[in-house]
C-alpha cells in the first residue's frame, strides 16, 4: 500500500494512490515497477496507453534523469502556477507541484524504504503526506528492536527553504505498527527527522534512531508515514528506511551455542584425523 496527499495553503489539494506502481514477488517482497510494461503512463490508478490531458492533466510518467541516468516515476499537478490546466507548460508557468518517486520497497525482514522528491513551484506552503505499508510475515509477538533513518537534500529558489513536521509528531518520518492488519496503528518509538532551514542548497540528515520496540501484541502490519511542510519556491528530497527485528528467545541462543560447539568439535576431530 502506498498513498500520497498534498495540501496547499490556498485550499487546493491532490491525492494519489500509487499502490498500482508497486510490483510484488512470490516472497511478498515489493518494489517500484520499472516502467509500465506496454506503456509508461499511470493515470487514475491504472496504466494507460495514452493520458487524458484534456480532463485530467495530472498523471505519472516513467522518466530518466538526463544528468544522472536514474529512472523514476514523475507526477505533476493538474494546475500550473497561474492556475490554468494546459496540456503542456514551460519554465515561465510551471506546474504548482511536481513529484518524483525513485524508490518504494519492502522486504520480509521486515523492512520498508522509500525515496521521494517534492517541488513546490509557487509561493503557497504545501504539506505532504506519503505513506507506505506492508504485512509483517511471520508476525512479531516477542521482544524486538526497531530502527528508522531519514536523509536527503533541500533546495530553494527564493533564498531560504524550510522543511518541518506537521500534525501531532515532532518528527517528519513516523514508523507505526499494527496488530489488526492496518486498521489501528501504534508508534514504534523511532520517529526521525526534525525541522530544518537552509539557504541555497543543503543536505538534510542523516537522522537515525534505534529502540526496543513495543510488545504485548502480535504485530502483523507496519507502515512509514512521512508528513512534512515545504515552504514556497522550494524543493526537498527524502530517503527513508524503517525495520523491526525480533529478538531471539533465550532458548534460541542456547541452541545456537550448542550448534557452534558441535561445529567446533567436528572441526577439531577433522584436524586431528
Amino acid at each position: 500500500m502506498a498513498t500520497l496527499h498534498i495540501q496547499q495553503s490556498d485550499g487546493r489539494s491532490w491525492t494519489e494512490n500509487v499502490t498500482g506502481l508497486l510490483v510484488v514477488d512470490a516472497q511478498n517482497n515489493f518494489s517500484l515497477k520499472q516502467g509500465g510494461g506496454t506503456t509508461d503512463f499511470f493515470q487514475n490508478g491504472q496504466f494507460v496507453n495514452a493520458v487524458d490531458t484534456a480532463s485530467h492533466p495530472d498523471y505519472w510518467q516513467w522518466k530518466s534523469d538526463a544528468a544522472t541516468g536514474v529512472n523514476y516515476w514523475g507526477w505533476h499537478s493538474a494546475e500550473t502556477l497561474n492556475g490554468s490546466t494546459p496540456v503542456s507548460t514551460d519554465a515561465s508557468n510551471p506546474w504548482m507541484s511536481v513529484l518524483r518517486l525513485n524508490n518504494v520497497s519492502g522486504h520480509g525482514d521486515p523492512d520498508l524504504s522509500y525515496a521521494v522528491s517534492a517541488v513546490n513551484n509557487n509561493t503557497y506552503t504545501q504539506t505532504y503526506t506519503f505513506a507506505v505499508g506492508e504485512e509483517i510475515f511471520p508476525t512479531v509477538n516477542s521482544a524486538n528492536i526497531v530502527h528508522a533513518d531519514i536523509a536527503g537534500g533541500l533546495t530553494t529558489k527564493d533564498g531560504n527553504v524550510t522543511i518541518s513536521p506537521f500534525g501531532s509528531s515532532t518528527a517528519i518520518q513516523q514508523f507505526q505498527l499494527s496488530a489488526d492488519n492496518g486498521a489501528t496503528f501504534f508508534t514504534a518509538g523511532v520517529d526521525v527527522g526534525p525541522q530544518a532551514s537552509a539557504a541555497g542548497t543543503a543536505t538534510y540528515g542523516t537522522y537515525a534512531a534505534d529502540a526496543s520496540g513495543p510488545t504485548g501484541q502480535t504485530w502483523n502490519y507496519m507502515q512509514i508515514v512521512s508528513k512534512f511542510t515545504l515552504t514556497g519556491k522550494d524543493s526537498a528530497s527524502l530517503v527513508g528506511f524503517a525495520s523491526i527485528t525480533p529478538v531471539p528467545e533465550p532458548e534460541s541462543y542456547s541452541m545456537l551455542l550448542v550448534g557452534l560447539g558441535l561445529m567446533g568439535f567436528m572441526a577439531r576431530r577433522c584436524k586431528r584425523a
